[in-house]
């Protein structure tokens, strides 16, 4: 089935204020892309409350514990991004949810490839295609699990509906 663009009350209430979301996590997701929040500025925030926290711990650690800080980061945005467009992508477009799934990847796959050539205009920031990599596994995997737990959720109804 190909997609169709939803018409009539449905897309004017849901579909708007979902879309709005997206462009609103699309901001959020500039700014934490910005200079503010540059691996220095983030580390001089981070490093000493995780030397407190782990102070037998070799700086070496440290920076390891906060590199894996950021790119937690990276996959949970853009995990964020890839349901808040499948929900856009669901309320705007009849097709199935593998479509949407994919849809919401496509945009997540952009929006990253797109944030991180702007890093690589700044100065405190370098823009680096593994990071888009890491956005791209956030989607997948927040994708997967609503996808996963939608089936579910249909096989627990199949279920109920025989009883």
């Amino acid at each position: 089935m190909s997609a169709v663009l939803r018409t009539g009350p449905r897309w004017q209430r849901g579909a708007l204020r979902a879309w709005l979301l997206v462009l609103a996590w699309l901001a959020i997701i500039t700014l934490l892309s910005s200079e503010a929040f540059s691996a220095t500025t983030t580390g001089s925030l981070l490093r000493p409350i995780l030397r407190w926290l782990f102070p037998e711990w070799s700086a070496e650690a440290i920076w390891r514990l906060h590199f894996a800080i950021r790119k937690l980061a990276h996959i949970s945005v853009y995990g964020v991004l890839a349901l808040l467009s499948f929900r856009a992508f669901r309320l705007s477009l009849e097709a199935t949810a593998l479509r949407h799934a994919g849809l919401a990847l496509s945009l997540v796959l952009a929006a990253a490839a797109t944030d991180e050539y702007r890093q690589t205009l700044t100065h405190s920031r370098t823009g680096a295609l593994g990071d888009v990599g890491y956005d791209a596994v956030g989607g997948l995997i927040a994708l997967a699990l609503l996808l996963g737990w939608q089936h579910a959720r249909a096989g627990i109804r199949q279920r109920q509906q025989r009883l």
